[in-house]
């Protein structure tokens, strides 16, 4: 049985388990790594992913609750909610997988009917109590939940529809594709094929790039400033935001239109997400990388006068 160091940290990394689970899988496995990762997934099911759709029927609330715990420690992974007056929010299917059902939440706060202090309320002090009650109730079970959800709206005549997803920490990590491989792009429903964009500041350098010399294709870098829900969910898919916070990353310039005594630059973060950042006049910009846009005449054109004064001579 081949069982070596090297193996054994692989499939810690792959898999995020601990060394002796990764141990106990290959030796299962007879040291064959891809059969220790079956093994190990079959182990590790310890992340749940609750989907819960709620009424509150004394104020004909509808709302959509999305909770993702580590049953292993009992530590609160993810949580989201929105709370509307949208009855449509209730027909959601609550059996499709995690990232499906999150990303259903965000789209549903930009529906008409959402009420949105009432949802950043629920955000805040539900995913409190939901997370004190993780470790003092121990809560791993979707009938555990189902309660916990019912304590905290038991004055709101509360009916909930609940399910639990098992993932390993490797499936959670795996975030779903975007698009499906077989859907055509100009056939995806309108919910893939909209366009985001979100409000973005351009870093300045006193030894970068004048705005009004930006070219298609320089990166410089930017940092998302938009306060809309939809940005902080964005903005942590793509890498811009650490912990709590927004975070200057590289973006493309896509385009720069000039109004007024100001340049609208458009910045591309993926081939759905961009930034539009409002630059004044005369600003010089941190720019990360600079698109080559001479041409060959263009950077031979000093040696070819060169050439040309030496023969007039």
């Amino acid at each position: 049985m081949n069982i070596t160091l090297e193996k054994i940290k692989a499939l810690m990394d792959d898999t995020g388990c601990e060394e002796s689970e990764a141990k106990t899988a290959l030796e299962l496995a007879e040291g064959n790594f891809y059969k220790a990762i079956s093994y190990v997934g079959a182990m590790l099911k310890y992340i749940t992913a609750y989907k819960a759709k709620v009424i509150l029927k004394n104020d004909n609330i509808f709302g959509l609750i999305h909770i993702i715990t580590n049953n292993k420690n009992l530590d609160l992974l993810r949580f989201s909610v929105v709370m509307t007056f949208n009855p449509i929010v209730y027909e959601q299917n609550v059996d499709v997988d995690w990232f499906s059902f999150e990303k259903q939440i965000y789209s549903y706060r930009w529906v008409e009917g959402v009420i949105e202090n009432y949802t950043k309320t629920i955000d805040k002090n539900l995913k409190e109590y939901v997370n004190s009650n993780l470790k003092s109730n121990k809560i791993i079970s979707c009938k555990d939940m189902k309660m916990v959800l019912e304590s905290y709206f038991a004055e709101n005549n509360v009916q909930i529809e609940i399910v639990a997803e098992e993932l390993t920490l490797r499936d959670f990590k795996k975030l779903p594709k975007y698009f499906p491989d077989n859907i055509p792009k100009e056939t995806m429903p309108s919910e893939y094929s909209s366009v985001i964009e979100l409000e973005a500041i351009i870093f300045e350098d006193s030894l970068g790039k004048k705005v009004e010399n930006l070219a298609l294709g320089d990166k410089v870098l930017a940092k998302i400033i938009d306060t809309r829900d939809i940005a902080h969910y964005i903005g942590h898919l793509i890498g811009a935001k650490k912990e709590q916070a927004m975070i200057p990353i590289p973006a493309e310039v896509q385009s720069v239109e000039e109004i007024g005594n100001e340049y609208i630059v458009c910045l591309k973060y993926s081939d759905l997400i961009f930034g539009i950042s409002h630059v004044e006049r005369g600003r010089t910009l941190k720019v990360l990388e600079t698109k080559d846009t001479t041409t060959w005449q263009t950077r031979f054109l000093p040696y070819l006068s060169n050439e040309i004064e030496k023969d007039k001579i």
